[in-house]
C-alpha cells in the first residue's frame, strides 16, 4: 500500500467534494495524510486520514485573513513533511501543488470541485461569462501574491495560467461528464465521478414538515453569500402563497426579517439534504456541491449565480432543461414568484430532472476515482 498526502485550502465547496475519496483510499489499505486548517480536523478524521495542520494557522480568522495566509501555510507544510510520501493529491486552488510535489520529488493527480479548466473550455467560459473571468482572475491574485511567491522561493504564478498549463497526468474532477463544459476538449488525463452526497453540515435544526402545506420550496445562498435584501424579497414573493418555504439565512440572523409569514419557516442553517429530499423546487446561488445535491434528489433549480463558478453552472442547469436562471441583482419579487411558479407547473422540467437523475447514478462514484488512483501509482515511478 501506499502513503499518499492530501493538500486543501480552508474552504467547503473545494474541500467536502475530496473526503469521499480520502475515506476510500484509507478503507482500500492507503495510508492517507491530510493538510488542512484546524477548524477541518474532525471532518477529516472521521474519514480515517491523518490530519495535519497549517503551523502557527488561528482559528477564526476571517475571509480576507484567510486568503493571505492559508496559501503560504499549505505550502509551508507540504514542503515539511512531503518528501515521506509516494503521493500528492490537491486540489485546483493550490494550484503550485504540481510543482511542489516535482521539487519534492513524488507525482501529483489534482481535483476539481468544480468544472474543470483547459485552454478551449476556459475561453469558451470566460467569453459568456465576465463575472467567471474576473473571479478567477481576482481569487488567484489574493491566494498567490508576490510576498507569497518570495517566501516559496517560486514565480508569482497566475491561477489560471497555472492551472491550464500546469496538468498532472491524472485530474479527478467531481461532477458527472455530463455536466462538463467543452468535455469532448479534455483527454483522458480527465476523469469525471458524481459527488458522493455525504451531509457535511451538522444541524440541530428540526424542521416541522409535517406542519407544511403545499409544495416545498428551499432557498439558500450557500455557507458564504448572505442577503438580507434577497431574502426579504424571498419573502415577499411567497408570502402567503400556496406553498412553504425554507429559508436557510446563514449569517443573517432569520430575526433581523420580521416577522415571517405562516409558511415562511426561516433559519440559519438548515440539514440540506434533507430538505432537497423532500423539496420541489430549489432557489440557490448555483455553487457546484448545492447543483449536484438537486440533481441527485431530481430537484429543479432556480439559479441566481453571484461569482465563481456559479455562472457557468447556471448555464449548464438551463442547457441540461432541468432549471433557470434569474439575475441576482435585479431580480424582483414579482418576477422571482412568477418563475418560481413556472418551474412548478412545468411538466417538461419535471421530466428532465429525473432523467438526469438516471444519469447521475449511472456515472463514476468515488470507489472508481480510487481505482484510479491505484493504477497510476501502480504505473507512475517518482520523480527524480
Amino acid at each position: 500500500m501506499s502513503k499518499i498526502l492530501m493538500v486543501n485550502l480552508p474552504y467547503a465547496g473545494h474541500t467536502n467534494p475530496t473526503l469521499p475519496l480520502t475515506k476510500c483510499l484509507v478503507e482500500r489499505g492507503h495510508e492517507v495524510g491530510y493538510i488542512h486548517a484546524p477548524e477541518w480536523r474532525d471532518k477529516i478524521e472521521k474519514t480515517g486520514a491523518n490530519f495535519i495542520p497549517y503551523p502557527d494557522y488561528p482559528v477564526g480568522l476571517s475571509e480576507q485573513q484567510k486568503k493571505r495566509r492559508c496559501f503560504l501555510a499549505a505550502f509551508q507544510t507540504v514542503m515539511a513533511v512531503g518528501k515521506n510520501y509516494d503521493l500528492l493529491i490537491y486540489e485546483m486552488l493550490f494550484f503550485p501543488a504540481k510543482r511542489l510535489a516535482d521539487r519534492l520529488g513524488i507525482p501529483s493527480i489534482r481535483q476539481f470541485s468544480q468544472p474543470a479548466w483547459n485552454h478551449e473550455a476556459f475561453q469558451s467560459l470566460s467569453g459568456s461569462s465576465k463575472m467567471f473571468l474576473l473571479s478567477s482572475r481576482l481569487i488567484g491574485k489574493q491566494l498567490m501574491n508576490s510576498s507569497a511567491a518570495r517566501a516559496m522561493k517560486m514565480e508569482e504564478l497566475k491561477m489560471v495560467d497555472s492551472v491550464i498549463n500546469d496538468v498532472p497526468e491524472l485530474n479527478i474532477v467531481y461532477l458527472p461528464d455530463f455536466f462538463q463544459p467543452m468535455r469532448s476538449t479534455f483527454d483522458q488525463r480527465f476523469i469525471f465521478v458524481s459527488p458522493a452526497v455525504v451531509s457535511h453540515q451538522p444541524s440541530d435544526v428540526s424542521i416541522p414538515f409535517d406542519q407544511m402545506t403545499g409544495p416545498i420550496i428551499y432557498i439558500s445562498l450557500g455557507t458564504i453569500i448572505s442577503s438580507k435584501r434577497f431574502y426579504r424579497k424571498c419573502i415577499a414573493a411567497f408570502k402567503n402563497k400556496a406553498v412553504s418555504v425554507i429559508l436557510s439565512t446563514g449569517k443573517v440572523d432569520p430575526q433581523t426579517l420580521g416577522k415571517l409569514p405562516a409558511n415562511i419557516y426561516a433559519y440559519p442553517f438548515v440539514p440540506q439534504l434533507e430538505v432537497l429530499k423532500k423539496s420541489a423546487l430549489f432557489i440557490t446561488h448555483g455553487g457546484m456541491n448545492s447543483v449536484c445535491e438537486a440533481m441527485t434528489y431530481g430537484v429543479p433549480m432556480l439559479v441566481l449565480p453571484v461569482l465563481n463558478d456559479q455562472p457557468i453552472n447556471a448555464a449548464q442547469v438551463t442547457a441540461l432543461k432541468i432549471g433557470k436562471r434569474l439575475n441576482f441583482l435585479r431580480v424582483s419579487a414579482k418576477e422571482l414568484s412568477a418563475e418560481a411558479f413556472g418551474i412548478l407547473s412545468d411538466d417538461e422540467i419535471q421530466k428532465q430532472c429525473l432523467v438526469i437523475q438516471k444519469k447521475l447514478q449511472l456515472s463514476m462514484k468515488s470507489s472508481d476515482a480510487a481505482a484510479a488512483v491505484e493504477k497510476y501509482l501502480s504505473k507512475k515511478p517518482p520523480i527524480n
